[in-house]
C-alpha cells in the first residue's frame, strides 16, 4: 500500500460509509486524519473506536459543510492540531428522491445543492487558501463524483445537477491552481453499498422517475457490480501520492465497475 506518512488529510461526511473507509485507509497508511460529519452520534461512535487504535492522529468535528464559517473553523482546527493540510477529500453528499424538475421542491433542490455543491466549493475555497499560505505550499483535492456527473439520467434533477457541478468545479480548480502546486481530481463512482445514501429515501421517492431510470440501464446487483468502498479508498490514497497527483490534475476518473454497462 502507498504511504501517507506525515500527511494531514481532511475527509468530509466521514463518520460512516465511504468517507469512514477513506479516512481509515489514510490512517492505516500513516496519515493524520480529520473527519467531519453533521451526525454527532456517528462522530462520537467513531471517536470511541479510533481512540483505541489511532490515539492523537485524528480529529473529529461536527460540521455543516454548507456553512462557510463552520468550514473555516474546521480548517483552522485541523491546522492548529497538525500544523498543515495536505489532502482534502470532498465526500459529504446526499441523494435526492429521484424527483424530476417538475416535481422537485425548491426545498429539496436547495438542500441537495447546499451539501453536494456549495459544501465542496466552500471546503475547496478554504483549503486552497491554506495550501497557498503554509510552509511548503501546495495540496491535493479529491472530489467524490458519480455516474450522475456525466450521465444525465441516473437520478433526480437536483442530484444530477449537483454532481455535474462537481466535475466542473474539479476542472476549474485544477486549471487555475496547478502552477501553485495544488492539484484537483475527481472520482466518478458507480453504485455503492454500505453507505448512508439510503437515508435520503426515508420520506419515499418519486417512483415514476425511479422506474424509468432503472428501466433505462442494466440492473444494479449488490455484490456483483457495486464498486467496493475499499477499492475507492485505495484509489484516493494512490491519487494523493506526490508523483501521481500532478499528472492526475483535472482528471475525472470513471470508477464504476462498468455499471451501468457502457
Amino acid at each position: 500500500m502507498s504511504s501517507a506518512q506525515g500527511k494531514t488529510v481532511l475527509a468530509t461526511g466521514a463518520a460512516g460509509g465511504l468517507g469512514k473507509v477513506i479516512a481509515e485507509t489514510f490512517l492505516a497508511a500513516g496519515a493524520n486524519v480529520i473527519i467531519c460529519d453533521v451526525n454527532q452520534q456517528r462522530n462520537s461512535a467513531v471517536e470511541e473506536e479510533w481512540t483505541r487504535t489511532y490515539a492523537d492522529r485524528f480529529l473529529i468535528k461536527q460540521t455543516d459543510v454548507s456553512n462557510e464559517a463552520a468550514v473555516q473553523e474546521l480548517i483552522d482546527a485541523s491546522v492548529a492540531k497538525f500544523g498543515r493540510l495536505d489532502v482534502l477529500v470532498n465526500n459529504a453528499a446526499i441523494m435526492d428522491d429521484f424527483s424530476p424538475a417538475g416535481d422537485c421542491s425548491k426545498e429539496l433542490w436547495d438542500r441537495v445543492m447546499a451539501i453536494n455543491l456549495t459544501g465542496p466549493f466552500l471546503t475547496t475555497k478554504a483549503a486552497v487558501k491554506q495550501f497557498e499560505k503554509q510552509k511548503q505550499a501546495g495540496g491535493i483535492i479529491i472530489n467524490i463524483g458519480s455516474n450522475a456527473s456525466y450521465m444525465g439520467f441516473q437520478s433526480g434533477a437536483a442530484y444530477t445537477v449537483s454532481k455535474a457541478g462537481i466535475m466542473a468545479l474539479t476542472k476549474n480548480t485544477a486549471g487555475f491552481y496547478a502552477d501553485k502546486g495544488i492539484y484537483t481530481m475527481a472520482l466518478l463512482l458507480g453504485g455503492l453499498t454500505g453507505t448512508n445514501i439510503v437515508d435520503s429515501f426515508a420520506k419515499g421517492m418519486h417512483m415514476e422517475m425511479y422506474q424509468k431510470v432503472m428501466a433505462n440501464q442494466s440492473p444494479f446487483e449488490p455484490g456483483k457490480n457495486d464498486t467496493p468502498l475499499e477499492s475507492i479508498a485505495k484509489y484516493c490514497l494512490f491519487l494523493s501520492q506526490s508523483d501521481i497527483a500532478p499528472v492526475s490534475n483535472g482528471s475525472c476518473v470513471v470508477f464504476n465497475k462498468n455499471w451501468p454497462v457502457a
